[in-house]
């Protein structure tokens, strides 16, 4: 039995756009300037407004593969039919590579954000949510909405077959916080509470149908002020980085350098590229290069920070054993991205779907087996304000499993 990631673009994404991709790696859009109302003159005068389309592009950038290859006797001996079983598993991976990309582009181009600061907390930092609090999280981010000037559609009845009308209320949550509503519904006898308990998909709240991922965006910043002493060391989702005055040839070796900012720099370097041995880091192993999938570093040595971003994950656990008592991962900063949007509110177009093909591997009894897809994402303008994300405190929160099935 495989276990899979529960993949929820198909709630988010717009795919309309696939029909006008007839040529080329291009879809393009354009929007009109707004207009005013003005006093008409006395005379019945009036004044012209000029008016601009700006256009906008989505690029069909993404060009993904998984492939394997299988022994002809291991597919002769094997319990199970070997090709079904990986098939499976290549399409899936695919899928939730898309599902994460998606996720992450509704992230980052959503029109309002809220945070900690929004609640009358600190500015930037997460939002820590409790089963007491949650419904304040949803009831300000359909707020937002409203004040976006938005339309949506009523939800779809529970008990028929799902079908996503667009411009939908929906919120895309973790599992953390479908228990701090579950708590906050507990033991109350209320048609909602009754409602969610039946719904098959995650329920109805506050006014949003409810989705959940273990795929959300995550983000999380290292404060990093200090060089660090030989032998400390940071762990990202499973992954060890050790900081050495000398290199050495041990895997995840980061080299301190001259400064705090060398360090910072050559740790973000390794995490971007994990395969690639340099004067500055030594590779990783293939299983920790996996985990590091998805998640990028960047160094801002103005602040003194690693600041991560990780798409396809779900919360991403992090550890540090440095020495200086102030260079520590900011409890704040780990943040899971919850989506508060109207469905269809991220244009995706798929040039090319996931499907297996088969080659013959020259001098050997056997094939590989691919699948690919080529897909570009773009939240447009217009789209923009129908997305609200809520950065939720998580560094009390449990990464979902990575461990391949």
């Amino acid at each position: 039995m495989s276990h899979y990631k529960e993949p929820v673009y198909q709630i988010l994404a717009d795919t309309r756009l696939e029909s006008s991709l007839t040529k080329g790696q291009t879809v393009k859009r354009s929007y009109a300037s707004d207009v005013m109302v003005n006093d008409m003159g006395g005379d019945g005068g009036y004044s012209t407004q000029a008016i601009t389309d700006t256009e906008e592009s989505l690029s069909i950038n993404k060009e993904k593969e998984a492939s394997i290859y299988i022994k002809k006797l291991d597919e002769l001996q094997a319990h199970l039919p070997l090709k079904q079983k990986y098939g499976r598993k290549l399409a899936q991976a695919l899928v939730n590579q898309i599902d994460g990309d998606v996720l992450l582009a509704a992230y980052q181009g959503a029109g309002t954000s809220l945070d900690d600061g929004s609640f009358a907390g600190t500015s930037g930092n997460g939002y820590t949510v409790t089963q007491n609090n949650v419904a304040t999280a949803f009831t300000t981010a359909m707020q937002k909405l409203r004040l976006q000037n938005v339309v949506y559609n009523k939800r779809f009845q529970s008990g028929t077959k799902l079908e996503v009308p667009e411009g939908m209320p929906i919120a895309i949550i973790s599992p953390e916080i479908l228990t701090y509503i579950e708590l906050y519904l507990g033991g109350k006898d209320t048609t909602l509470g009754d409602e969610v308990s039946r719904n098959g998909y995650s329920g109805y709240f506050m006014g949003f149908n409810l989705f959940v991922s273990n795929a959300l965006p995550w983000t999380g910043t290292l404060a990093l002020a200090t060089q660090p002493t030989d032998g400390d060391t940071v762990t990202i989702n499973g992954v060890t980085f050790t900081f050495k005055t000398t290199l050495g040839s041990t895997a995840g070796n980061v080299l301190i350098g001259a400064s705090a900012d060398a360090a910072a720099t050559n740790l973000a370097a390794l995490v971007n590229t994990p395969g690639t041995t340099t004067a500055q880091g030594v590779a990783l192993s293939t299983a920790n290069q996996r985990l590091l999938k998805n998640i990028t570093a960047t160094a801002n040595n103005s602040v003194d920070t690693v600041t991560f971003v990780s798409s396809g994950w779900g919360t991403v656990v992090v550890s540090e054993t440095l020495t200086a008592a102030a260079d520590v991962w900011t409890t704040g900063k780990q943040q899971l991205h919850c989506l508060f949007a109207l469905s269809k509110s991220v244009s995706l177009v798929v040039q090319k779907n996931p499907d297996l093909e088969e080659n013959f591997v020259s001098s050997k009894i056997g094939r590989d087996y691919i699948a690919w897809t080529v897909y570009g994402i773009k939240v447009f303008q217009d789209q923009a304000p129908q997305i609200v994300q809520l950065s939720v405190a998580s560094s009390s929160f449990t990464a979902s499993d990575t461990t391949p099935n």
